[in-house]
């Protein structure tokens, strides 16, 4: 059995056409919560056909829970020194990872700061790096690319690259999967 899509316009056009104005949907029927709003409007009842029912009756199985929402303040968040940059010495690189595996999350996002320098890092994960100040540069091999405030920058895992800046960056960085700290599995 094919599946139909109800949309507002079909609900006018029902309305305007149509002396009985009752829309008998099947069981496995879609209508858009506009087409409900619309038929409230123009009078059109709306009947869904019951579920074809089978000979053995299986349950359900329980929605799994949903983590719960989060929001983080940006203003609100500390960066702390990610200690020394790997082939950087006196390079200041600071990050807070703000959502991570143990928000129930499979992707991880937090805050990083650069100021002015650079360092070499290797993603064992995939990142996608939202600037919000400054200019960041991210070179892998011969290829650079540089961002600024609004932009986004998409480094896909397995690449070698050097994160730089040449004053101040400050960026949000989102990395999937969340654990992206852990050494690549084997």
């Amino acid at each position: 059995m094919t599946r139909q899509l109800f949309t507002a316009a079909d609900i006018r056009r029902l309305a305007y056409e149509q002396k009985s104005g009752l829309l008998i949907m099947g069981s496995q029927d879609l209508i858009t919560p506009e087409a409900v709003d619309v038929a409230r409007e123009t009078g059109v009842r709306l009947y869904r056909e019951p579920a074809p029912s089978s000979p053995v009756a299986h349950p359900s199985p329980a929605p799994a829970a949903l983590p719960p929402l989060q929001v983080v303040r940006g203003s609100a968040v500390t960066l702390n020194p990610f200690g020394e940059a790997p082939g950087a010495p006196g390079v200041n690189v600071r990050l807070a990872d703000v959502i991570t595996a143990a928000h129930g999350s499979p992707m991880a996002a937090g805050y990083m700061a650069l100021d002015r320098g650079e360092f070499p890092w290797t993603l064992n994960y995939d990142e996608i790096d939202i600037v919000l100040e400054g200019e960041l540069v991210i070179t892998r091999g011969p290829d650079s690319v540089r961002g600024g405030p609004g932009d986004c920058i998409f480094i896909p895992k397995g690449s070698s690259i050097t994160f730089g800046a040449a004053s101040h960056t400050r960026f949000v960085y989102v990395a999937f999967p969340a654990d992206w700290q852990q050494p690549p599995t084997r």
